[in-house]
């Protein structure tokens, strides 16, 4: 099988090229966001190194959040696009759960990202598996929680605001990667795209934002009472 999987959901954008669970070729950059620029001819550029069509490709692995929300709908637009094109499978992964896989410490893995505010997106991990699922919390909550376990815990991702919070927390029972070892390795996306399920409605495959978008909040506020979604895409 021969995979194609990309990560749009922050800053990074990765892009893989695997046959089966071989990752052949990665490209990652950490430019300033611009991925409705830069996706499609990364792709293009990566194919083209592998000395692969894109009429290849089986299975197309998308990080479906959470994160940007402009960067997660670029990226499942994308593979939206590209799946209907060429009637390949479709599988949507954890972004959280992507830089969780690549971690190989032992012990709990908590990746996050700054959803600002003092609130995080983030979820917890034990030997790739989620002992806590991804959410929007604040980042008291999350660590209140963690102070319950007694195994050590690194920490990866948009780790550098919460710093003196976790260390204060954690001390030594904490390690704290930076963002710069935070990047996605292309790797981690595969090997969980590799074991879900392909989609089975790709029209309805959506990002998972795991919060309301700004245009829904405002809605709302117009409309009190009627947290409703079909209401809402019918009138917007």
């Amino acid at each position: 099988m021969k995979i194609l999987a990309f990560d749009t959901s922050n800053q990074p954008l990765t892009v893989s090229l695997a046959e089966d669970n071989n990752v052949r070729r990665v490209f990652t950059t950490n430019e300033a966001r611009n991925h409705s620029i830069q996706l499609l001819p990364a792709i293009e550029t990566t194919l083209a190194e592998q000395q692969w069509a894109l009429s290849d490709i089986d299975r197309i692995v998308v990080a479906q959040g959470p994160g940007s929300f402009t960067g997660l709908r670029i990226g499942v637009t994308v593979a939206k696009m590209l799946a209907n094109t060429l009637q390949a499978e479709l599988v949507g992964v954890s972004s959280l759960a992507v830089l969780a896989a690549q971690v190989t410490n032992p012990g709990l893995v908590v990746p996050l990202f700054n959803a600002r505010n003092n609130n995080v997106f983030a979820g917890v991990y034990l030997n790739d598996s989620a002992v806590l699922a991804d959410a929007h919390q604040p980042i008291d909550h999350l660590v209140t929680w963690l102070q319950t376990r007694d195994e050590p815990i690194t920490f990866v991702g948009e780790t550098t605001e919460f710093v003196p919070t976790l260390q204060a927390a954690f001390g030594d029972q904490a390690t704290i990667l930076t963002p710069a070892d935070s990047l996605p390795d292309g790797h981690g996306i595969v090997a969980l795209g590799l074991k879900a399920q392909p989609v089975a409605d790709v029209a309805h495959f959506n990002p998972n934002y795991l919060r309301k978008t700004q245009a829904e909040l405002n809605w709302l506020a117009a409309h009190p009472g009627e947290d409703n979604p079909e209401n809402y895409v019918f009138e917007v």
